[in-house]
């Protein structure tokens, strides 16, 4: 705990210099090395530059990122925003081979948490916590939404809390089918991290915002292409010898290894859809499927092999919210399903996340 402490320490401490030399540097590109030197004698002059670098920010993502047509879009008419949100966390693993028909699912219970939010403008900053013991080890989301272009980032570890869920083709001695459902297997430890950035074709009558950030509202229903690159890189270490003996005697052979990772480039296009159906009130659905190179490699006991193929795998986005401007409470579902293949192996892993928030607004510009 000390040393999560000191880690959260040393990393505010570090962000807040990088942050004022960025600013520094944006707002003041032409400044002398003399008057340079003056600002660290008089701190004050630090914060005026700084003040000036935000602005200017503000100022080129809203002229060339955010415009909007305010008769099919109401702009954010307040400077800050709260929100509590309750979040309901899955993820699972499905392994199948094809030669023996055998397949098995490892996922953990989902997980439950609490957060408090604060919003300005584009950006949320905020603090949740798992209210059941079932919790990644690691667990980060940030989105970025303009009218125009979006990212989504994530990292996620976890090495503790799977269960078997499922379990087909798997039979003992004397040919009757395994069923072990809900079993603890502690012999998989996973990593994944990867970015999205998509752009939005129509995005002067069309508000992603305005499903998934409460920045704006959303007047006549609308839709829009979406354009989006995609990188996701991902690392499993399995044990198959975790598993129960009646289990590992049955098991195929084309699942003994110990690690599989993955890098995954992929481009995604789709399509987004706001419909307004009553006064303040949205519904959103969002679907980019995605087409990938991906670079795997598969490590055995005694060999590694390495896998170069093209893949499909699914983003999906699901909200529904109603927001009259002052207030708002809605509810939204984001996914991610990715999927990849050996010879005989075959792959799924997803994850997402289900929330049900409520906020206000306030401080009008």
């Amino acid at each position: 705990m000390q040393n999560k402490k000191a880690n959260r320490k040393y990393i505010s401490e570090l962000l807040l210099p990088i942050t004022i030399a960025i600013l520094l540097q944006i707002s003041i590109p032409s400044l002398s090395q003399d008057s340079f030197n003056t600002l660290f004698k008089y701190p004050e002059k630090i914060l005026g530059y700084t003040h000036t670098g935000i602005h200017k920010t503000e100022e080129l993502i809203d002229k060339y990122l955010d415009q909007k047509d305010s008769l099919y879009i109401s702009p954010n008419i307040y400077k800050l925003t709260l929100m509590a949100q309750y979040s309901n966390c899955y993820e699972y693993y499905r392994f199948s081979t094809e030669n023996n028909n055998q397949k098995f699912t490892l996922s953990p219970d989902n997980s439950d948490k609490l957060g408090i939010y604060v919003g300005w403008k584009w950006i949320f900053l905020g603090w949740s916590f798992d209210i059941n013991s079932n919790k990644a080890k690691v667990d980060l989301n940030f989105s970025f939404y303009t009218s125009k272009v979006g990212i989504d980032i994530f990292y996620r570890k976890r090495d503790k809390g799977f269960k078997i869920k499922d379990l087909v083709g798997f039979k003992d001695n004397a040919g009757n089918e395994i069923r072990t459902y809900n079993g603890f297997f502690d012999g998989i430890s996973v990593k994944q991290k990867g970015v999205n950035v998509y752009y939005i074709f129509n995005n002067k009558k069309f508000s992603y915002p305005a499903a998934y950030s409460q920045t704006t509202n959303q007047r006549i229903s609308c839709g829009s292409f979406i354009l989006g690159l995609n990188y996701a890189e991902q690392s499993f270490h399995i044990n198959t010898e975790k598993f129960d003996d009646k289990i590992q005697e049955s098991i195929s052979s084309d699942f003994k290894f110990n690690e599989i990772k993955y890098k995954d480039y992929s481009i995604n296009f789709g399509y987004s859809y706001n419909w307004v159906f009553a006064r303040n009130c949205l519904a959103n659905i969002s679907l980019t499927p995605a087409i990938g190179y991906k670079n795997t490699s598969f490590k055995f006991t005694d060999s590694r092999d390495f896998i170069k193929n093209i893949n499909f795998d699914l983003i999906t986005r699901i909200g529904v919210v109603y927001n009259n401007s002052r207030y708002f409470i809605g509810l939204s579902h984001i996914s991610h399903t990715y999927s990849y293949r050996k010879t005989n192996i075959s792959i799924v892993n997803g994850f997402g996340t289900i929330n049900l928030y409520a906020g206000f607004n306030l401080f009008k510009k």
